[in-house]
């Protein structure tokens, strides 16, 4: 069976619902832009050109939403850390819905790394996640929380990349690519603020 999706509808709904979440939900408005920024700028350098893949970095934390209200806490306990962590599946089947299987892949392994020990244990996952991976952590770890100032550019580099350092996953010529990308980002972030 064909997949005819409408990408270029899927685009335009993504933009119409992006602008209704500046106003509803801007913490998680931020989160998906700039993860969905992040990855946009990743897979130019990389010559990606699946259009799920640039829906699913937009897409990868949709479903935080329900979860704005503790996001931001000091703490969570161990219930909502297991609620949190269901935003994979729960963005996956949401863009298994909507049609876009390869987009629903990518989110629901997009806290997977390397070596395994991502939310579901395993390193068997499309390279398009764990791109998806990268951008979401760096983004988070530069972001001010309620409970911590932003980390530092250094911090944030060690942080995001040492699980990718080995090369298995993203060859080190690709990794190097991706640092610069980080950087410019952090960089146009400091510019902005």
């Amino acid at each position: 069976m064909a997949n005819n999706i409408n990408y270029e509808y899927e685009k335009k709904f993504l933009d119409d619902y992006m602008e209704s979440l500046k106003f509803f939900e801007p913490f998680v408005y931020k989160k998906m832009y700039r993860t969905g920024i992040l990855c946009k700028m990743i897979g130019k350098e990389l010559n990606i050109e699946d259009v799920e893949y640039y829906l699913a970095g937009f897409y990868a934390n949709i479903s935080l939403q329900p979860f704005n209200n503790i996001l931001e806490k000091y703490q969570l306990s161990e219930f909502e850390k297991e609620q949190i962590k269901r935003h994979p599946v729960l963005a996956s089947e949401y863009l298994k819905y909507k049609g876009l299987l390869r987009a629903a892949e990518y989110v629901y392994y997009h806290h997977e790394l390397p070596d395994g020990s991502g939310y579901y244990k395993t390193d068997a996952y499309p390279i398009e996640s764990a791109y998806i991976n990268i951008s979401d952590v760096f983004e988070g770890l530069i972001t001010p929380k309620n409970y911590r100032p932003p980390m530092t550019l250094r911090e944030a580099l060690d942080i995001t990349l040492k699980p990718y350092e080995n090369g298995l996953k993203i060859p080190i010529e690709n990794l190097e690519k991706i640092k610069n990308i980080l950087i410019n980002f952090y960089n146009q972030m400091l510019s902005i603020l």
